[in-house]
């Protein structure tokens, strides 16, 4: 009897050391994966983690290869729109692709020998925020920094939560990252926005370089070591890496996106790209494709920067709401205080560019206006207007966009230069912001006189004239540089009918011009113009119509303006 239980108390805990065994296997056999991709015999190479002989090629994503799946099975069908919807990417395909999926070596032939001493470099803290990340990227983002860095170069990896609500970013996450004593987690006691976020994860560090990367980013062979050289090189250096793009649908990677762009804005401040090509003194013939070159603005997720420059510098505003122009601003402020901003051709980094940002709520749509009025403020002295007039103000007031008391003080102590150095130093390209008959502040018809100004309707979406206020924001208007009838930021839009909508920047159904000689307001899509009609008890309603030149209703007083400061640089 006694020699029965003790072969069945055996038999169990044999059954249970196979299971604890194989759930270990499957949990832990992805995760220390590590690939080092080299054209010449295999090298040892100190990352973190260890090789383990995991044949990838077969999986999905393998070599930044799309994911495929049949899109006509609809549960199928229905998890990618329903991750899409909720994540602003293809979490479906992401979470199809291994954690560790290797990616080909873009660099160019030259980066890949021992081009940078490593063991001078100094160390960078990694800040990477997150909210309500999908798991799958969030966690392939960390696996690429560990597979792809130097031990020595990294002091900490920090993950910054920025208040997630979904639970499996809670104590699952912990329990999956206790392994790496060299990954943090520090957790927002409110939602603080990217920004913030940004500024409590660097604080929080003391490493003398920081690195920032967004949360759904894989980082290629050989990728921080220039960045960092970079920064060493001169602390008033901020390297950004080249970024290639993983399509938001498939995952498949589409390599040297940025590699024939440098970033700028227009006057609303916005980040784009431009074709170096299209700048002939950015596309010197006898530069080679592996040497880091100037940029104007950087896109803002992904760089490397001294953490005494970044403090000189006065981090970022943290007045901004959530996220967007804080961008601009350290581009900005970076070239007048003695810095400048470099792409790394040796440097590569993919990034999901989100088709959508789900978790940015109605309130916070807006968030670009007011930051970008801030940075106008502080940054750009007299050329705040073409910013002002690109939103549609008529001046900076605490009462919208707060106080900038102390970002002016920042700017003061740094010794920073003007805007004026910044356009010549750093971006002479920068359009013009002059167009044919621009104009700031009411706009009168000649057929109603003084009395009546061109107002946003407080209820609905069309315009109205109503009685002139004192300075009323409704009855405010710029002519701007996008050729708009803005008020702040309510655009009026001719097509399919005419209403008063949010800018969208785009010019066409929001495009008109203004003739001061014939005075009249002229839709560019329609072609016709901007006139009143008479409707009962008094009240008139806009409509447009062909345009009659000498006609009254079609007639509209407005104030010209000048940008006398502006010099074109070209």
């Amino acid at each position: 009897m006694a020699a029965t239980h003790f072969w069945c108390c055996a038999l169990k805990v044999l059954v249970a050391i196979l299971i604890f065994a194989n759930v270990l296997y499957y949990r832990f056999s992805d995760w220390y994966y590590v690939t080092v991709l080299t054209n010449g015999p295999s090298q040892k190479i100190s990352f973190f983690g260890r090789q383990d002989a995991v044949n990838y090629s077969s999986l999905p994503g393998h070599l930044g290869s799309a994911v495929e799946f049949d899109f006509s099975d609809q549960a199928i069908a229905s998890l990618v729109s329903g991750s899409i919807e909720r994540y602003g990417f293809n979490e479906y395909a992401s979470a199809l692709i291994p954690l560790r999926r290797v990616l080909p070596d873009l660099r160019d032939p030259w980066c890949e020998g021992d081009r940078v001493q490593r063991q001078r470099l100094p160390p960078t803290a990694i800040v990477i925020v997150f909210y309500n990340e999908p798991w799958s990227a969030l966690l392939r983002t960390v696996h690429s920094v560990l597979d792809h860095s130097p031990v020595e170069l990294v002091q900490e990896i920090v993950l910054v939560d920025d208040f997630s609500s979904f639970p499996f970013l809670q104590n699952e996450l912990e329990e999956y990252w206790r392994p790496y004593p060299q990954v943090r987690i520090i957790r927002a006691p409110k939602r603080l926005g990217l920004i913030r976020a940004r500024i409590l994860g660097a604080k929080s560090t003391r490493a003398p370089l920081l690195t920032f990367l967004d949360a759904h980013v894989e980082c290629t062979t050989g990728w921080l070591e220039p960045l960092l050289d970079q920064v060493d090189r001169n602390e008033t250096t901020i390297a950004v890496p080249l970024i290639d793009r993983i399509d938001d649908n498939d995952l498949q990677l589409i390599v040297n996106v940025s590699s024939q762009l440098v970033g700028a804005f227009e006057w609303d401040l916005n980040f784009g790209w431009w074709q170096r090509s299209m700048l002939p003194a950015r596309n010197s013939v006898d530069r080679a494709p592996y040497e880091p070159f100037e940029s104007p603005a950087m896109a803002g997720g992904l760089f490397s920067i001294s953490r005494r420059f970044f403090t000189r510098l006065g981090w970022y505003d943290e007045g901004f709401g959530v996220y967007g122009m804080e961008n601009a601003e350290l581009s900005i402020k970076s070239w007048m205080c003695g810095g400048r901003i470099v792409a790394v051709p040796c440097s590569h980094v993919a990034h999901i560019r989100k088709s959508s940002h789900p978790f940015i709520g109605a309130a916070q749509q807006n968030v670009t206006f007011l930051n970008s009025v801030r940075v106008a403020e502080v940054w750009m002295d007299e050329y705040k207007r073409v910013v002002f007039d690109a939103n549609g103000i008529r001046r900076y007031t605490e009462e919208l966009f707060g106080s900038v008391a102390d970002r002016k003080a920042v700017r003061a102590g740094a010794g920073c230069r003007t805007f004026q150095y910044y356009l010549e130093r750093a971006y002479p390209e920068m359009p013009s912001p002059i167009v044919p008959g621009q104009f700031r502040g009411e706009v009168r018809n000649a057929a109603l006189g003084n009395g009546t100004c061109l107002t946003v309707r407080s209820l609905g979406n069309t315009p109205t004239m109503e009685d002139c206020g004192q300075q009323k924001p409704a009855q405010f208007w710029a002519h701007n540089f996008y050729q708009e009838l803005n008020s702040y930021r309510r655009c009026l839009e001719a097509e399919p009918v005419l209403k008063i909508t949010a800018c969208h920047r785009h010019r066409g159904s929001q495009a008109w011009n203004y003739n001061p000689d014939s005075m009249q307001l002229r839709s560019i899509p329609k072609q016709q113009c901007l006139s009143i009609v008479s409707v009962t008890d008094n009240r008139t309603e806009l409509t447009l119509e062909p345009c009659e030149e000498h006609k009254l209703a079609q007639q509209w007083y407005a104030q010209l303006t000048e940008y006398g400061f502006w010099k074109q640089l070209q």
